[in-house]
């Protein structure tokens, strides 16, 4: 055999066993984009609820009522309510927790309170500054009667 047939013997092998060995495994490999493929639609942007404290004085029956909720990122809410005497006074607080959930779809926040399990409360979202506490909102979520006053309405702080 001479040296020229010899030497290509040995790159051919050689060739082989490379190739052999970076086929063998993928994840070794470098992945070269296909210029063929379409780039990936960015997801579509969906509104949703920021949370926060918000606070307003809403009718409460005979009285009005002094309301402070505060969203917590975790879902989970804390609520501070007043009714206040005829000279604006608070006379009695009460301390409410429990978890929220948010409903894109009806633009809506839903409270499950954590000691409270016959009270359902709702909101409606006005906007990124201003929910609206909903009447006989003791109904099943989404079942709320929507409320049209500002009296009702509460403010970001």
């Amino acid at each position: 055999m001479n040296k020229t047939s010899f030497f290509f013997l040995i790159c051919t092998v050689a060739t082989a066993i490379t190739l052999g060995c970076n086929n063998s495994n993928p994840s070794r490999q470098k992945e070269i984009p296909d210029s063929t493929m379409p780039a990936p639609m960015p997801a579509p942007e969906t509104a949703a609820f920021n949370a926060g404290t918000f606070k307003g004085t809403i009718p409460g029956g005979a009285q009005k009522k002094d309301i402070s909720i505060t969203f917590h990122t975790d879902s989970t809410f804390s609520m501070k309510e007043s009714y206040l005497s005829k000279e604006g006074k608070p006379e009695h607080q009460m301390d409410n927790t429990g978890k929220w959930s948010y409903d894109a779809a009806n633009k809506s926040i839903y409270l499950t309170y954590k000691n409270l399990a016959d009270r359902g409360t709702s909101f409606s979202i006005i906007d990124d500054n201003t929910i609206q506490l909903q009447e006989r909102s003791i109904q099943a979520p989404g079942q709320a009667e929507k409320t049209n006053g500002a009296e009702y309405n509460l403010r970001r702080q």
